[in-house]
């Protein structure tokens, strides 16, 4: 009897393979985001709920910065309540189950989407392999509010692939998760993209397409269920299309590193090669695949939305293929040996996660000041703080209302791109950088020591009041504060 007859006569071959699959990828994925600390965001989210419940109502106007702000339109409010109040039922580990839900859910969405495309488990899961690698810089820190999108964003995929089947029950499911998405995080604006380009896929093939327009302005609509009403669409128009110069998340891809780089040249490859093999009629999602890859290509932070296309639509290319069949005869016909390597991969990757202490949510220096916050702290500080773009967030938790900070990571949120670009500028010591400290009410100044500002500081008339091994702090003159010195020691902070 040859194996591909045993496996017919024996479908728990074929269903334990699976399970192992779903096993092995998890926890290849679990690996890449097992070291936990907490985002930069998430101080400010967090700070708009706590102190929005002080007042009584969700805030609006900046309480937080001493210099020139915007109106306050927070796109992430929702993913600050949820954090917030996960973390006051359940503790910090909270936030460690939203990154792990969020990521596993992704990786399962796109899975699905695969499947339901008719790409065989065996070969979406080798191609997990590759696609989690550039999917993880997403789900890395805990837990970043663009984590919702991605997931939501593989789930919109699926939806897409019912209404590829003929189904229009998925418009009802589309139109009930929009406005949750929408409140956790801008991304939803990937749902409008997403949808647009199906529709031109939709009508380029002859099919009934009036639905997808109807859905669009049904959609349109349905950003006014906001607690910002109808400014969240100038809010929109400045996020959605902002250049970001001062956010290295937001450079090209070629600022991440070879390994990125190779990884999504590898993508890039198997996805021209099964798609020039099959014939680009039969790769439906393939507008989908290819603005996914431009916008990655030109802003790094959105390469893991290309990881969830590529995850979604690549498999059931490439299972067309001779590669792709050659892999499925061979997952066929040796399911035990590869049950038996994927849950090697398992075993191997649930121990490097955890040697990580996935259960831990980490705030350390030199992520964050936290001994230069101690130090304003012990000292009662009053006053205005000038800090990098960064660290304002960590800083307006851990010290308002004493303290006011001059930027914070809201960048196209709350600062006008003039005040981003002049800290920026300070901080690199460009040749106006004394007009910058100048230009503002400030009290004291942050400086990361391995900032080029660092070496500046010491010749103005600032005096340096605490130093430890990554931050400095200078106060103007006129000032009075004891000198410290913190460079024996090491700083932990934990989270809220």
């Amino acid at each position: 009897m040859s194996s591909r007859q045993e496996i017919s006569q024996h479908p728990g071959s074929d269903r334990f393979l699976r399970w192992t699959i779903l096993l092995g990828c998890s926890f290849f994925f679990l690996e890449f985001i097992a070291y936990s600390f907490v985002d930069i965001d998430l101080w400010h989210q967090v700070a708009l709920i706590r102190d929005s419940l002080a007042a009584g109502h969700l805030l609006r106007s900046d309480p937080y910065a001493y210099t020139p702000t915007l109106p306050w339109v927070d796109h992430e409010w929702g993913a600050g309540a949820l954090a917030f109040f996960t973390t006051q039922w359940f503790g910090p580990g909270a936030i460690i189950a939203l990154k792990i839900l969020a990521a596993l859910g992704t990786l399962f969405a796109c899975l699905r989407c695969s499947q339901m495309r008719g790409a065989h488990l065996s070969l979406s899961g080798g191609c997990a392999l590759l696609g989690t690698f550039l999917l993880y810089l997403g789900f890395f820190p805990a837990v970043r509010a663009q984590a919702y999108s991605f997931f939501f964003a593989a789930v919109w995929l699926c939806l897409l692939e019912l209404d590829r089947r003929g189904s229009r029950v998925w418009i009802i499911a589309a139109l009930l998760l929009l406005p949750v998405w929408l409140n956790l995080h801008a991304g939803f604006a990937v749902a409008f993209v997403f949808t647009a380009l199906y529709a031109v896929e939709v009508a380029v093939q002859g099919r009934a397409v009036w639905h997808l327009p109807a859905l669009l302005c049904a959609m349109t609509l349905e950003i006014f269920a906001n607690p910002y009403g109808s400014a969240y669409f100038a809010y929109l128009r400045r996020g959605l299309w902002m250049a970001r110069p001062y956010s290295a998340e937001w450079s090209p891809l070629a600022t991440l590193g070879m390994p990125w780089i190779a990884a999504f040249a590898a993508a890039l490859l198997i996805a021209a090669a099964s798609i020039l093999a099959i014939g680009w009629s039969k790769a439906p999602g393939l507008l989908i695949l290819t603005a996914t890859a431009l916008e990655a290509t030109v802003h790094r932070k959105l390469l893991p939305l290309f990881a969830v296309a590529w995850l979604c639509y690549v498999p059931a290319f490439l299972q067309a293929t001779p590669v792709g069949r050659f892999a499925i005869d061979f997952s066929q016909r040796k399911a035990r040996f590869l049950s038996s390597a994927w849950i090697l991969l398992a075993c191997l990757c649930a121990y490097g996660a955890a040697r990580q202490q996935p259960w831990e949510l980490r705030v350390l220096q030199p992520i964050y000041p936290i001994g230069a916050v101690e130090y304003f702290t012990r000292q009662q500080f009053v006053g205005n703080v000038m800090v990098p773009f960064r660290l304002g967030a960590y800083v307006s938790y851990k010290l308002y209302p004493r303290v006011k900070v001059s930027v914070d990571s809201r960048y196209e949120v709350a600062y006008p791109d003039a005040v981003v670009k002049q800290m920026s500028d300070f901080y690199a010591a460009r040749p106006d950088w004394l007009a910058t400290l100048n230009a503002y009410p400030t009290d004291a100044v942050l400086v990361p020591a391995d900032e080029p500002i660092a070496r500046w500081m010491p010749a103005s008339a600032w005096n340096r009041v605490y130093s430890d091994r990554q931050f400095q702090i200078y106060v103007r003159p006129g000032i009075a504060l004891p000198a410290e010195d913190g460079s024996a020691r090491s700083f932990s902070d934990v989270f809220p």
